[in-house]
């Protein structure tokens, strides 16, 4: 049976086995596989942190440290991730988990995420138009890969709004 996950060195016998068979095949795979991620992960940011404290480069810093803050967001987010197959497979409250998805019917909520969502389009066409002004400046100055940055932010903030109105 081929491995479901492309990272050679999960061991999805080894990591499904650290939970228990009530939580079912599927439960316990995904389980798994996000705790295995999460310890492998650990050493990433213990080198991101390392790297921004030993480098005095200020440009160098300052991406560090903006990597470093994503890196411990996406650490928290799959903490929450496994937290809520824990609180379903279990039963033990782990907090914070991620919650299920339910829809809840809320015209005044939905209005505002549809002015929102037209504004983070707006924002969206504003950074593509930045970026192309800025274009000169991409070989001496870090602001063109930090609009890039803020245009994928942008887009993440869409497709969450996209989810919002959905459940709205």
């Amino acid at each position: 049976m081929p491995q479901p996950w492309p990272e050679a060195s999960y061991d999805l016998a080894k990591d499904t086995a650290a939970y228990p068979r009530e939580a079912g095949t599927f439960d316990a795979e995904i389980m798994g596989y996000i705790d295995h991620h999460i310890v492998d992960e650990q050493h990433v940011l213990d080198e991101y942190q390392q790297l921004l404290e030993g480098s005095d480069h200020a440009p160098v810093r300052y991406l560090l440290g903006l990597l470093l803050e994503d890196e411990q967001r996406h650490h928290r987010i799959l903490e929450e991730m496994l937290n809520q197959f824990r609180t379903a497979t279990v039963a033990a409250n782990h907090e914070p988990h991620v919650p299920f998805m339910s829809r809840r019917p809320d015209a005044e909520t939905a209005a505002t995420i549809r002015r929102l969502r037209r504004e983070e389009r707006k924002d969206l066409h504003q950074l593509r138009r930045l970026r192309r002004r800025l274009k000169f400046l991409r070989r001496h100055s870090l602001h063109g890969v930090l609009v890039d940055s803020l245009i994928l932010d942008t887009r993440k903030h869409l497709r969450y709004l996209d989810t919002i109105q959905r459940l709205v």
